[in-house]
């Protein structure tokens, strides 16, 4: 009697939870990120080996829903000083889950910026971290512009 108890309340929860899925928010794809995008980033990057500096930036994105995006930077580093107006462009992938990663390729670099990001606020907010190079420690917010 307990065992088939434990099997009816069980079978009444997983159709509470597929039922409370399928009115849940809609799952994100590559166009959930279209337009315009305000960043802030700060945090200390590599320079030579054992050269690292604090830096702090704002930069313009411009997402194509498509899998790519472009960037203007400015940013000011304790060494390198002010930089302004660093066009970037870059690959993304957004999960179902509306986490992703993102290739970022800056003039001169020798390699690309990995990053992941998980989308917030419907699609109007990014949270953006650096994962490589590993002796990057960044972070990025992002806003939707214009809305």
């Amino acid at each position: 009697m307990a065992t088939g108890l434990a099997v009816i309340v069980g079978l009444s929860l997983s159709d509470t939870a597929t039922a409370a899925n399928k009115d849940g928010p809609p799952e994100c794809t590559n166009r959930t990120l279209q337009g315009d995008y305000g960043i802030l980033v700060s945090g200390s990057r590599g320079l030579d080996p054992g050269v690292t500096e604090s830096f702090v930036g704002t930069a313009l994105r411009t997402y194509d829903g498509d899998g790519q995006f472009t960037q203007i930077d400015n940013g000011h580093g304790e060494i390198t000083g002010f930089r302004q107006n660093v066009q970037a462009y870059s690959t993304y992938e957004v999960h179902a889950n509306c986490s992703g990663t993102s290739l970022i390729y800056f003039p001169g670099a020798p390699s690309p910026v990995e990053t992941a990001f998980v989308i917030v606020a419907h699609g109007d907010e990014v949270k953006d971290a650096v994962m490589a190079p590993a002796r990057n420690i960044v972070t990025a917010s992002l806003w939707r512009v214009g809305r």
